[in-house]
């Protein structure tokens, strides 16, 4: 058999033999399917049928009890009243003050409603089967009280079950229904030729008819389409075997030398057709990878003399972010690889490296992640050492790929450290999104700040040692960088908080409230100021001096924080004042965080002066709640606002809060 037959035959083989198979097996589900929703969609109707003369018994039987409940305690004009409600509110259509066998054989007692239908009637209380004979005219229940001389008043309610009744059951089931109580022309919902009947005898004897799927046009259009198929196939296949059966091994033999680095290999080109046209092509490609080759090694060398001007300028800017990028994309074009990522260490969690920068086809969906320790890359940061060489089936060295690391075939990855920033511990502080923006700060003895890794050099060749030592130069410009942003947000961040307390200071404070007042003003949304001020800090300072005062604030502070959410902002005004912004809170909301605020200063007594034995400080504070777009709109009137409630509290007995008028 030829070359054309044999691809031929094994086209048709490999493509026809599964879309036969799965023609079937889709047959055979649709089949399946068919059937499985007409039983579902049966089962499901006569559940909903059962389930909604359920519910209508249930409330009947309630109806009848509540008539019966209030003739008990009130009388009969209690029971009327009563009897009228459920009625009128459409509960039953009509009550009987009678018994139920007495009203189910004509009109009789007192009727409220609708009068009681002569026939069968169903109690709620029983099965159809104990039902009087004929036509079923009613669904009904009845209950019973003693008269104090021994007699007994029987109230049933009930109701007619007619066409309306029967249609309200069949849209809420979505199917048709033909009530079977033996009459000579049934009461009948719908059409009487649905394509699945079932039959329930809960309450009423009903057949309930549900739709069935036709899945004949469904075979024949899968019919068309396997034929459809088996013509493109064939056609294909005839076309692909006629197309390659070219010179396909010495193509084959040249690409192989090509991935093995020989660069001068050429493809002899027969004819005009398209083998001989990839042909052509692949030996300009061959001649076009060569020359830039050899021009990508001379530029790579005058690179690595740049690399010193580089890192001047990418630690000129802050924009943490776009350094990265730089100094990624500068690395990958300096070493001649495709794609690379640089990785840092996340501020919450040091064990944790994610990636910051990434470029080029890495093989993953989503952003680098890697624990230290695990993987390729978590293994060599926490080696601290950098390496090169290939990645062999996922394995480099003795360390395995984790899924969530780039797939690639070889690599150099050079990790780089820092110097750890040496901070004050202050109760009072928050976080902010800017302090999660990179890991650890300078100081000395920092650990690993992160990994640049490039992978896959172009043109298939392995990286060498001398691109371990460029993309070290490369990692320590990006460790200055990181450095140099840290340094600039804790520098800002100090001067934006109090040095005592570690709360936000009245700069900060006036640019949040002028920022709140502008978004509550846009979006119309609340948000709450709180002012508060310790009650008699006079005398303590006077007492015990200031340094007992000083701790005195410290503590108030963490208490503070310690009952507000991390959305909220407090700052110290000035003094013993503090302010507390409740962003999205009202005054009622403000209420009850100035009330938890109270307990927490109150409840506990305030330990200072440890160093020396110790006192135990009874402290109390007042609270002035004011709301942007309630008691002003501007920074400057809520500050103003929430004052002259703080001055409320304060002549109302201090100790206590108010709102701003």
């Amino acid at each position: 058999m030829s070359l054309r037959s044999r691809l031929t035959t094994a086209f048709l083989v490999v493509v026809l033999g599964p879309v036969l198979v799965g023609a079937v097996f889709v047959a055979a589900i649709m089949s399946h399917l068919a059937d499985s929703r007409g039983e579902a969609l049966a089962d499901s109707a006569v559940t909903m049928v059962d389930s909604t003369l359920g519910t209508i018994c249930e409330r009947i039987q309630a109806s009848a009890a509540a008539v019966a409940l209030n003739y008990r305690s009130g009388g009969e004009s209690n029971a009327v009243e009563m009897a009228e409600l459920v009625v009128d509110r459409a509960v039953v259509d009509g009550v009987v003050f009678s018994s139920l066998e007495e009203a189910g054989g004509a009109a009789s007692g007192r009727d409220i409603g609708a009068n009681a239908p002569a026939g069968a009637w169903v109690d709620c209380g029983e099965t159809t089967g104990q039902a009087a004979a004929g036509s079923i005219v009613a669904l009904g229940a009845q209950a019973e009280v003693q008269n104090p001389d021994g007699t007994i008043e029987t109230f049933s309610a009930f109701r007619v079950v007619d066409q309306n009744f029967l249609a309200a059951i069949a849209r809420a089931a979505d199917a048709d229904l033909i009530l079977q109580d033996g009459r000579g022309l049934p009461i009948q919902v719908g059409s009487s030729d649905a394509g699945r009947w079932a039959f329930t005898s809960a309450f009423l004897p009903l057949s309930i008819g549900t739709a069935s799927t036709d899945v004949t046009p469904m075979y024949w259009t899968l019919a068309a389409m396997v034929t459809a198929s088996a013509a493109c196939a064939i056609g294909l296949a005839a076309w692909l075997s006629r197309s390659t059966t070219r010179p396909l091994a010495e193509l084959a033999g040249a690409a192989e030398r090509v991935s093995d680095g020989d660069l001068d290999v050429r493809v002899p080109v027969h004819g005009k057709d398209e083998v001989a046209n990839l042909a052509l092509a692949f030996n300009r490609m061959t001649a076009q990878t060569q020359a830039y080759v050899q021009a990508l090694t001379a530029s790579r060398d005058q690179m690595r003399g740049q690399l010193g001007r580089l890192g001047q300028t990418l630690t000129a800017t802050l924009d943490l972010d776009r350094i990265l990028e730089v100094i990624l994309d500068t690395a990958m074009v300096t070493a001649g690889a495709e794609a690379g990522v640089i990785m840092l260490v996340d501020v919450d969690d040091t064990d944790q490296l994610g990636q910051r920068a990434g470029d080029g086809n890495l093989g993953i969906d989503q952003p680098a992640s890697i624990r230290l320790g695990e993987g390729i890359i978590g293994s060599i940061a926490a080696a601290g050492e950098p390496v090169h060489g290939r990645i062999v089936d996922g394995k480099f060295g003795e360390w395995h790929r984790a899924p969530t690391e780039p797939i690639a075939r070889c690599m150099v990855a050079v990790p780089f450290r820092g110097r750890k920033v040496e901070e004050a511990e202050h109760p009072g502080r928050r976080g902010t999104p800017e302090d999660h923006t990179a890991p650890g700060a300078p100081g000395h003895d920092g650990g690993v700040l992160g990994v640049l890794v490039v992978y896959n050099r172009i043109a298939g060749h392995d990286f060498e040692a001398g691109d371990v030592d460029t993309l070290g130069t490369f990692a320590g410009q990006a460790a200055v960088a990181v450095e140099n942003v840290l340094l600039h947000r804790q520098a800002q961040r100090l001067s934006l908080t109090d040095p005592l307390t570690g709360l936000w200071n009245y700069r900060f404070m006036q640019t949040s409230l002028r920022r709140e007042a502008e978004r509550s003003r846009r979006y119309q949304r609340p948000s709450a100021l709180l002012a508060i001020d310790l009650d008699r800090f006079k005398k303590v300072n006077d007492t015990y001096g200031h340094p007992v005062g000083d701790q005195v604030l410290i503590e108030l502070a963490r208490r503070i924080t310690g009952q507000i959410r991390e959305v909220d902002l407090a700052f110290r005004h000035g003094g013993e004042e503090f302010m507390v912004l409740l962003p999205e809170t009202d005054a009622a909301g403000a209420e009850v965080v100035a009330e938890r605020l109270g307990r927490a200063v109150s409840s506990r007594p305030f330990k200072v002066n440890d160093s020396v034995g110790g006192l135990e400080l009874r402290v109390t504070v007042s609270l002035g709640i004011a709301v942007l777009g309630e008691h002003a709109d501007t920074a400057t009137g809520i500050v103003a606002a929430a004052d002259e409630a703080l001055y409320a509290a304060k002549a109302a007995g201090r100790n206590t809060w108010k709102v701003a008028a």
